[in-house]
């Protein structure tokens, strides 16, 4: 089997993913602008959403889990009256209901915003792309299986209203990682005694990034000029950063559990860098067990695809010769110095190479 070509590009990039791509077509079409094959999305979009679709190309395609889990603000309308199949607009209609009365500003903002700053218990859209025994539940939908979901806990932040109009609604939905905006919805048709869906939606933010590149312009790019937009790891990732030493950074590339520094807090997930600002690994802060000292530092995942060989050439000890070489150094320095006697036929050889006659 042939090995993979290494990656020859790294690095970030937020995409303005326009209406009716997949989040698989935009990641096709930046594998060939960019000219790199290692590159995955944090965060699904669906064609039917536009906005911040953050990509990562090469050895950053190993922190996209931490890229994923960073927060989200969605822009959305909510459409009152009808709840469909997919809680969209591109689905069926499986139940209607009048509009909420009264149909105000302050009753909508209220239910809204309602469970908002916490954890609440969200039940899946039943076509969506997660998985089951490795199969998603779009694809069971469409075989026509019924698919039971059960709630997961996920985070809203924040709702706010933006306005209300003729039987629909538009908001600001700030949330966490698993967050389906069109659970929302169908959840907020229920809250207000009628039924409702998602009609549009676009993500405004995603893992702190608020501005997207139109697939349009990079097209107009040379290559040179698209790759010099990706930002690197090193400060680009939604947790805190540590540095370490060249001894420690050496020590996690190998795997060991080195001490943490002092500031670094037990519990946490860090971004270490090593001395030279290169991204060592991603790493949880352990407490250490009793005899340790402090705590210590766990790889994750690790992120240096050099084996940091110039930090580890800083930190080994020129080799020094062996006992037995040492020995032999000292044999030949303290063996005499033996001067042969000149034979008889260089002593005449000599005699006659000086003689005058």
């Amino acid at each position: 089997m042939a090995r993979r070509r290494p990656a020859v590009v790294h690095g970030i990039i937020a995409i303005d993913k326009p209406l009716s791509m997949t989040s698989r077509d935009v990641v096709n079409r930046a594998m060939r602008l960019f000219g790199e094959r290692r590159c995955g999305h944090a965060g699904t979009l669906d064609p039917d959403a536009s906005g911040i679709l953050v990509l990562a190309f090469g050895r950053a395609t190993k922190v996209i889990r931490w890229l994923t889990d960073g927060e989200k603000t969605y822009a959305t309308t909510v459409q009152f009256g009808a709840e469909t199949l997919t809680d969209d607009a591109q689905g069926e209609v499986v139940r209607t209901a009048p509009v909420p009365s009264p149909w105000t500003e302050e009753v909508i903002s209220a239910a809204a915003s309602a469970n908002a700053g916490g954890l609440i218990d969200q039940v899946p859209p039943a076509v969506s792309a997660l998985k089951r025994d490795g199969i998603r539940d779009y694809e069971r939908v469409r075989r026509g299986e019924i698919i039971e979901r059960e709630a997961r806990s996920v985070r809203l932040d924040a709702v706010r209203t933006i306005a209300i109009g003729d039987a629909q609604a538009q908001f600001e939905v700030d949330c966490g990682p698993g967050f389906y905006v069109r659970s929302w919805a169908r959840d907020l048709g229920v809250r207000l005694d009628s039924a409702a869906h998602l009609c549009q939606l676009r993500r405004l933010r995603s893992s702190g990034f608020s501005k997207g590149v139109l697939l349009a312009d990079l097209e107009q790019m040379s290559l040179e000029e698209r790759r010099a937009l990706l930002l690197p790891i090193e400060s680009n990732l939604p947790m805190p950063t540590i540095a370490v030493d060249a001894r420690t950074t050496v020590d996690l590339v190998d795997g060991k559990k080195p001490a943490a520094p002092s500031e670094a807090q037990v519990g946490a997930t860090v971004l270490v860098l090593g001395p030279d600002q290169q991204a060592v690994c991603v790493a949880g802060v352990h407490e250490g067990t009793e005899g340790d000292e402090g705590a210590f530092l766990r790889v994750i995942r690790g992120l240096r695809e050099d084996g940091a060989a110039a930090l580890r050439a800083e930190i080994t000890p020129p080799e020094m010769p062996s006992e037995s070489e040492l020995d032999g150094v000292d044999a030949q320095a303290d063996a005499p110095t033996v001067q042969s006697k000149p034979s008889a036929e260089t002593t005449v050889a000599d005699s006659s190479l000086s003689s005058d006659g």
